[in-house]
């Protein structure tokens, strides 16, 4: 039988009666996990998800059958119809392996485990160790990939962690974007291993928070970053998923100007009228990333994953620094339904702060959907400029003639304005009339460089009213009297003891460590003609150092 947290013998028994649109809700609304479990269900049960009577008793019959059939020694060869594609249900030849398409086919498949070399350890996670492997086509070419395995103990892999796995597996095979990572087969054997498109740059959080002399990523490329993210994310929520786990630690940089959406071990889809997923227990989450109707209700939404978005904004503009570092993560909650807010990083133009303001709105129906925030993301796109004179000022951001500058704050009615010279990466204040606009004719600089609005609340990066009253968004608040409503977990330790990777490994909050890393060649969003001149002449640059 099939260990309890696989769940696929579920998912090949509906496509096997055409009801598998009954998967999720029969798996994760009336926790059948077993087809023992099913002693148990009502018919009140099935009706509540939807299931009509004569659905009910081809499903009936289908479990009869299923309970008197002969059964495998061998779990593995069980998953093996409910992987596969719908359109092919490929099974293992008695001679020979099965046959392999190439990757760039766009086919999910079964993958020989001899066809793949695994090499060094990548990283670590809960439920499964990642390597960089090399995997032989049947054609002779080579292809780099990452090898995720699944951990298993003496007696084969069981529990929670091998339903993690094939959940992720579930997920991946099913989708194609060109900024979301991307699955190229399973390994059926022991252990269980994914292969996944491999990307040598690793995540984005070890990019942003490498030491000198790695030069800090450009504010325009970072802009780019958001704007495949939020591509990304769109596409998972009109496929009806949420990702409950947006963070630069799971943004993997696939070539110096493309970042891809990983890690779906958390991904659950989404069900209801409301177009929710509620936590049925207490399980890890990560705090300091989670809106306040997560940590409150344990419920996720296309909603709390903009609210993610807007956090790890935060940290992209912040060179990597943990969210509410020093707060307690029982307080978190605490903290945002007293309206506080991280603040506004000093990359951060007051427009684009806005949008993460606007993110995090204290109602999910409030917060823009991921298809707006694209907009938004456009009318916040910082302004490409050419210096035209030497600025030697004291305090002054130094520039020579030729240097390429972006303007990350500026109005018509000042004469200073901010911004990042692309030869040095040095951010800092300078004379407006020292640079020429990329798309003003070779003038000097004079009309306002941001189209949106400045931020309401930005008088006080702490609250989202706009208040002017003095705040320390670092200091912990003294403790209220015991609320009617507990969050879903009371971590006592700090921030990263309520992440879900064990401390000190790849993928975990406490090293801020991305996971291993994956890429594949995808077409690029359209940029203006400022944008792309400028780009390529500092993105070279960049990783020479």
């Amino acid at each position: 039988m099939l260990p309890e947290a696989g769940s696929l013998w579920l998912l090949k028994l509906l496509r096997d009666i055409q009801l598998a649109q009954f998967y999720w809700p029969i798996l994760e609304e009336l926790n059948v996990t077993r087809p023992e479990h099913f002693d148990f269900v009502k018919p009140e049960d099935l009706d509540s998800i939807g299931m009509g009577r004569p659905a009910q008793r081809r499903l009936s019959e289908a479990l009869k059958r299923l309970r008197s059939g002969p059964k495998s020694k061998n779990w593995v060869y069980k998953i093996l119809g409910g992987l596969a594609p719908e359109h092919k249900e490929p099974t293992l030849p008695s001679q020979g392996p099965p046959h392999v398409p190439e990757p760039e086919g766009g086919l999910k498949c079964l993958i020989p485990e001899g066809a793949v070399c695994r090499r060094e350890l990548l990283g670590s996670g809960c439920f499964g160790v990642v390597h960089r492997g090399l995997w032989t086509l049947p054609s002779g070419k080579s292809v780099p990939v990452a090898v995720k395995s699944l951990r298993v103990g003496p007696e084969g892999p069981v529990g929670a962690e091998l339903g993690d796995f094939l959940r992720e597996v579930s997920v991946m095979m099913n989708l194609e974007h060109p900024h979301v990572l991307r699955l190229h087969g399973l390994i059926l054997g022991q252990p269980l291993q994914m292969v996944m498109e491999l990307a040598p740059l690793g995540s984005l959080h070890a990019r942003l928070t490498a030491p000198a002399p790695t030069p800090p990523l450009p504010v325009a490329l970072l802009f780019l970053f958001l704007r495949q993210l939020a591509g990304a994310m769109a596409y998972l929520g009109a496929r009806g998923l949420v990702h409950r786990d947006l963070a630069t630690r799971n943004l993997l940089l696939a070539s110096t100007s493309t970042i891809k959406v990983a890690d779906f071990g958390l991904v659950r889809p989404l069900s209801g009228a409301r177009g929710r997923y509620v936590m049925g227990g207490p399980r890890p989450i990560p705090y300091a990333w989670c809106a306040p109707e997560s940590l409150r209700h344990g419920a996720f939404s296309s909603a709390s994953d903009v609210w993610m978005f807007g956090v790890t904004l935060w940290e992209m503009f912040s060179g990597g620094e943990e969210p509410w570092a020093g707060v307690p993560p029982y307080l978190i909650l605490q903290r945002l339904e007293d309206r506080a807010r991280l603040p506004r990083p000093p990359l951060c133009s007051r427009t684009l702060y806005s949008l993460a303001l606007r993110c995090w709105a204290p109602h999910p129906a409030d917060r823009p959907s991921f298809t707006h925030v694209e907009g938004l993301l456009q009318e916040a796109w910082p302004t490409e400029g050419c210096c035209v004179r030497d600025v030697t000022e004291p305090g002054a951001l130094r520039m020579e003639p030729g240097d390429p500058i972006t303007v990350i704050e500026g109005s018509p009615d000042s004469t200073i304005w901010k911004g990042q010279n692309g030869r040095t990466f040095k951010v800092g204040s300078f004379p407006a009339s020292a640079v020429t606009l990329a798309d003003a004719g070779g003038l000097p600089a004079t009309r306002p460089v941001h189209r949106g609005t400045p931020a309401r609340g930005d008088q006080h990066p702490g609250s989202i009213d706009g208040d002017r009253k003095k705040a320390n968004l670092w200091d912990v608040p003294p403790a209220r009297g015991q609320r009617r409503n507990v969050p879903l977990e009371r971590m006592k330790g700090g921030t990263e003891c309520a992440w879900s990777h064990p401390p000190g490994v790849p993928g975990s909050t406490g090293s801020h460590q991305g996971r291993c890393g994956f890429s594949h060649p995808e077409p690029q969003g359209k940029a203006s003609p400022g944008q792309v001149w400028w780009l390529m002449s500092v993105i070279p640059a960049l990783w020479e150092a």
